[in-house]
């Protein structure tokens, strides 16, 4: 039985300060385009060039993030927030040499490495609450900002006075405060340590739940990140300026932070599948409104619904994965399923395009996004079934 009373995780510091590690985690994705701006402008690197470094930091990602389901339980996570923070910085601090460009590829590498060992760990934190729904809308909310505030800081008030150097030890100290400074708050080890002797049904039909939503979270990532990474050349394809489709983006991370945090305030009260549904539904008329826009006012609805959908949905499929996951471990997937999103979205959405379109990118992000709610459904309906059976912990 999952306890509800008193659980160390449920504490306002603890939400505060996991969050701040899931902000250190997702913090080179979010602001990876300015980073690799200031890198295109510096160095004269070309697509492939950026296309390989980002390749490197999603490869260091989702294999530390594979293999933490080893070691997440075993090791303090005080001790593996330390050492990834300082891995982030130092990898980012070396970059500030003017490294050539293979050692460059092994820093990037090496502070995916990190952020997926952070990644990870938020995951595993959030994922011991005994409200996961709640605890992830609040997680995925809380991540956003440190991105979206850099996001503005950098280009604006960084890099025109200090240039790609001043940026990368900012984000190194960005590193440091978020993932050390808030470690006496962080709890040492899991709350919810996994009983032996437990049946084996509880396990494999919690297990079959849990593996269902992480499906979902990776269909639905792979669909979002296929249309992100070209919002900015769908906007430009119709006539609309590089800072008025930045002023959109930036404002739409803040409506992305803005969906997580309602999905945490809204918790079950209207059931699992219901709030999904109507975002899902939500997001598939903003892509709508992306293949059809005319004017900066049908573009900037089509991406409000679009980002406003990916926290919120999130919660929910992380959460059930993390009320069903009896093991504690395959919560932390939802890192790997971050990284291979960020990896085979992009990949897909930009063949899509090449060969026929924009709309085909479009139509591939909906068909995931309504294939999430087939198997997020699936998962529902069989926790809704063992709960009534009593063979999963409630």
């Amino acid at each position: 039985m999952k306890t509800i009373i008193s659980n160390p995780i449920d504490k306002t510091s603890v939400y505060l300060c996991a969050g701040l590690v899931s902000a250190g985690g997702a913090l080179l994705l979010n602001v990876l385009p300015v980073l690799f701006g200031a890198f295109a402008e510096q160095f004269g690197y070309g697509e492939q060039q950026l296309g390989n470094l980002a390749m490197a930091m999603n490869l260091g990602f989702g294999l530390v993030a594979l293999a933490s389901v080893l070691w997440i339980q075993r090791v303090s996570w005080r001790v593996i927030s330390t050492l990834a923070s300082l891995l982030v910085a130092a990898a980012l601090i070396g970059m500030c040499g003017g490294t050539a460009y293979p050692a460059l590829v092994l820093l990037m590498a090496l502070a995916g490495a990190g952020t997926g060992a952070l990644y990870a760990l938020a995951m595993t934190i959030f994922g011991d609450s005994s409200q996961p729904e709640r605890a992830f809308g609040f997680k995925l909310g809380m991540e956003t900002v440190p991105g979206a505030l850099l996001l503005i800081v950098l280009p604006v008030a960084v890099a025109p006075r200090w240039g790609l150097q001043g940026m990368l030890i900012t984000l190194a100290i960005s590193m440091l405060l978020m993932g050390i400074a808030s470690l006496p708050w962080v709890p040492r080890h899991s709350a919810r340590r996994q009983e032996a002797g437990e049946p084996l049904p509880v396990c494999r039909q919690s297990q079959t739940i849990a593996w269902l939503s992480l499906l979902a979270s990776l269909v639905f990532l792979t669909g979002i990140m296929s249309v992100w990474a070209f919002l900015e050349l769908m906007g430009k394809k119709s006539g609309l300026s590089s800072d008025t489709i930045g002023t959109v983006l930036a404002l739409g991370f803040i409506i992305n932070a803005g969906g997580g945090f309602i999905a945490s305030s809204i918790g079950l009260k209207a059931g699992r599948f219901l709030p999904v549904a109507l975002i899902i539904a939500a997001e598939v008329g903003g892509l709508v409104l992306l293949a059809q826009f005319s004017s900066l006012a049908t573009y900037i609805a089509g991406v409000m619904c679009f980002l406003f959908s990916i926290s919120f949905v999130l919660a929910y499929t992380f959460g059930v994965t993390a009320e069903f996951d009896v093991s504690g471990r395959l919560v932390v997937l939802g890192a790997l399923c971050l990284s291979i999103g960020a990896a085979v979205g992009p990949a897909v959405g930009g063949l899509l395009i090449e060969t026929y379109g924009y709309m085909a990118v479009l139509l591939f992000s909906g068909a995931c996004s309504i294939s999430v709610l087939a198997i997020y459904g699936a998962a529902v309906l069989r926790s809704q079934s063992a709960s009534r059976r009593g063979l999963v912990p409630l």
